[in-house]
């Protein structure tokens, strides 16, 4: 809590007296996004208030919510009066220094339902003056546009709009939120006090009802002056840092930490076995004459890093390496594994399995090994956690122990490869690289004998040791292992965590093969499984994150109540035309069980009316998809009065999804799902009563949105479908009213419609 107090002195300190009269009252004052509020009472007493908000009892514990307000930083506001360049939406962010903040901001792009396309705000300027309060730039048109803030943690809060065809410019304004992330908690101690701590720090504040407060404790005597001096010393003062050593050199007791090195290759890979916790690095530069004294120096670094950390704090979660420094004498090693590249960098598991080849000494490649930020270290757990998991499968070792080495790869949300897809023959020849291990685990281990890679991954890019697991083996452990749990009393916490992983494409299956795939019998059994559970899941891991203080920092993404639909919905995105209508059913039966568990989520109703209209689209039936909207729509929309209807449900703020935290954002995503709807039938049906159903959809779009052009333009042509041609005529003249000039094409598509309307002929 050492940063609350100092805060409130530094505001404390910056208050001034001023020759008019001050009145009490309460003010109150917005300081980097957060609002501060001074009480000044007619006794001549004041209260500062920093953090404000609600709070929640549940059992002995007190939670309090809000702390830093609900503002991401971000005030978004749409304009249609710019002029960019064709494709182009203009951008501008404003704000005090906003350039300063340019580095930390991320702006994305999405057309439909491909990926978001991420770039980082300073990429846009190539001259940014760091004192503007102004940035402007132009990105390319899509249909929705996210904005990021990464803080230092790497924590993202990401934010995703949808960006109406009429909109040329987006105006954004940003300012900090840094008591935002100051998260509290209380308690009853066995003393019957109230103890306040922040989440996953120590020094908590100790409350006592006021009425229950000791009397404070007076001194018997009085000073007989106070005063503060500047520089304060006297005749043989000591300096403040005499018991510690010289000023500039209090660091210099990091290079106490010292480095085991190994003076040959085999007492290097025994010392390994004891650490299994951490890699073997070996440097090889046999030709260089430099390279003990350049080796002699990274150590040097490096234990100085390790001890600078080793004087306030633990140093386990830095010291990740051993290293060895091979010389002529290693060189039968080095060809027995076929490593030919001189130098080179070599990385080793415990157990002597090469997992990683950089080409270049170590001194070369020393930031790869950056004690704060290890940019290797990640992608080596991931290798050998493969190896393990491989290792696991090979020896045919209970499903228990498998699911175990399958943990490592069920990172949620990251679920990207080290390995590229192999690179199809060009009119250059790439290098070829052969990753071999030890030859006394070839039998255990099998990897890549011969691997293609363009000339991108041969510019010191470190070259991960491929395992070759076997796919049909692996998904029928993975089966195995899910039939088991299906049987469980309670569910297996290690068996939600995989699951949730896999079902998201971002688990073992995606980090061993580099692919996203539909989900099989194993993961649609695996997410019954969930349903199942949900209560009991969702419980036990907000207990595990309120005992994880690296959880804390996140709010509900990577719980069952955020992973389970987002995957289902990611999954939706992969099913195509050629995919079976049974499949079909299946993940639009899965939706439905996740509605019945999370009643009110507007997020999950209109994920699934988006899939139902996809699917719907390619089994070119319409009967399911009308139905079930008409159904849904006139259960929400009961009057014509949508806005207040709308409004009534975004004050529900506990029921609605992430995405919906701006107001805008959440009516018109019920417009434009209406829209959607109504379009389906514009393009597919011809049954009247299909129609006249659209007409309704269509007609309340534009009560929530009016006077959009394509809403506007998808009325007429059902007005047109229902036999209303003058209606049909007026109502696309508006839309191309409002339609501007900067979408050419649509505004031609309405243009043409236009004409074959008043002709008769559309």
């Amino acid at each position: 809590m050492n940063k609350i107090y100092i805060t409130s002195l530094l505001l404390l300190s910056a208050v001034s007296y001023s020759q008019n009269k001050i009145e009490p009252g309460t003010y109150v004052t917005q300081t980097e996004g957060q609002e501060i509020k001074l009480k000044l009472s007619d006794d001549n007493k004041f209260e500062l208030v920093f953090f404000q908000g609600t709070y929640e009892t549940k059992n002995d514990t007190l939670s309090f919510n809000d702390l830093g307000g609900k503002n991401s930083g971000f005030s978004v506001f749409l304009s249609s009066e710019a002029n960019p360049n064709l494709g182009k939406v203009k951008v501008q962010l404003t704000g005090k220094h906003a350039s300063a903040y340019a580095s930390s901001l991320y702006i994305g792009t999405q057309s439909g339902k491909s990926n978001p396309v991420f770039k980082n705000i300073s990429d846009y300027s190539s001259e940014i003056n760091y004192n503007e309060d102004e940035l402007n730039f132009e990105i390319d048109r899509a249909d929705f546009f996210y904005l990021v803030n990464q803080d230092y943690n790497d924590q993202a809060t990401l934010e995703k709009y949808t960006l109406p065809r009429n909109v040329n410019q987006i105006k954004f304004e940003y300012k900090t939120n840094y008591f935002g992330k100051v998260k509290l908690e209380g308690y009853h101690n066995e003393k019957k006090e109230l103890v306040v701590v922040e989440k996953g720090k120590k020094n908590p504040l100790i409350f006592v009802l006021e009425s229950a407060k000791k009397a404070t404790v007076k001194s018997d005597i009085l000073p007989l002056e106070t005063k503060v001096e500047n520089n304060w010393t006297f005749p043989g003062k000591r300096k403040l840092y005499d018991d510690y050593g010289a000023v500039g050199s209090t660091y210099n007791n990091a290079s106490d930490y010292k480095l085991v090195i190994q003076d040959n290759l085999q007492k290097a890979m025994e010392a390994s076995k004891k650490t299994p916790s951490k890699y073997l690095v070996i440097s090889y530069d046999p030709d260089n004459k430099e390279t003990k004294s350049e080796f002699d120096n990274f150590i040097n670094n490096q234990q100085y890093s390790l001890g600078t950390y080793a004087s306030y704090e633990n140093t386990t979660e830095y010291d990740k390496y051993n290293y060895y420094l091979a010389t002529s004498k290693d060189k039968s090693w080095f060809l027995k594994n076929k490593i030919t590249d001189n130098p080179s960098t070599i990385v080793l598991d415990s157990e002597g399995n090469i997992l990683a080849k950089i080409k270049g000494s170590l001194a070369t490649n020393n930031y790869l090994f950056d004690v704060y930020y290890s940019a290797i270290q990640e992608n080596l757990k991931q290798v050998k956690a493969i190896s393990d998991l491989n290792k696991a499968i090979s020896s045919k070792a209970k499903e228990k122990e498998v699911l175990k080495k399958m943990l490592p790869l069920s990172t949620q949300g990251s679920g990207s490869s080290l390995y590229p897809p192999v690179v199809a023959e060009t009119a250059f020849l790439p290098q070829v690289v052969e990753e071999i291990v030890p030859a006394e685990d070839i039998s255990e281990m099998a990897v890549d004998t011969a691997r293609a890679y363009t000339d991108y991954y041969d510019q010191n890019e470190p070259v991960y040791t491929k395992i070759n697991i076997d796919k049909n083996k692996l998904l029928a452990v993975w089966d195995k292992i899910v039939k088991i749990h299906v049987k469980d009393s309670k569910p297996d916490m290690d068996f939600v965590k995989v699951s949730l992983s896999e079902i998201e494409n971002s688990g073992f299956y995606s980090k061993i093969f580099n692919e996203e795939r539909l989900f099989d019998e194993s993961n649609f059994k695996a997410i019954d499984y969930l349903l199942q559970n949900y209560d009991e899941i969702l419980t036990e891991q907000k207990k595990l994150k309120v005992q994880d203080s690296m959880a804390l920092e996140y709010d509900y993404y990577d719980t069952i109540e955020y992973v389970l639909p987002n995957a289902v919905t990611l999954n939706s995105y992969l099913v195509t035309p050629e995919t079976s209508s049974d499949y079909q059913k299946c993940l639009l039966g899965v939706y439905k069980k996740m509605m019945e568990k999370q009643v009110g989520n507007h997020n999950m109703t209109i994920s699934y009316f988006t899939a139902l209209e996809g699917f719907s689209r390619n089994l070119n039936k319409e009967d399911a998809y009308v139905s079930e909207y008409d159904f849904f729509f006139n259960k929400t929309f009961k009057v014509t009065n949508e806005i207040e209807i709308l409004d009534e449900m975004f004050s529900e703020r506990e029921a609605i999804g992430s995405d919906y935290s701006n107001w805008s954002v959440f009516k018109n995503s019920y417009a434009n799902t209406s829209n959607q709807a109504a379009w389906f039938v514009v393009e597919k049906s011809k049954n009247p009563e299909s129609i006249k159903k659209a007409i309704k959809w269509s007609e309340s779009s534009l009560r929530i949105e009016k006077n959009n052009p394509y809403y506007l333009d998808t009325l007429a042509k059902l007005y047109y479908k229902n036999g209303e041609k003058q209606k049909a005529i007026a109502t696309q003249e508006q839309a191309l009213k409002y339609i501007g000039d900067s979408d050419e094409v649509p505004k031609q598509e309405m243009q043409t419609a236009y004409e074959k309307m008043k002709t008769g002929t559309y």
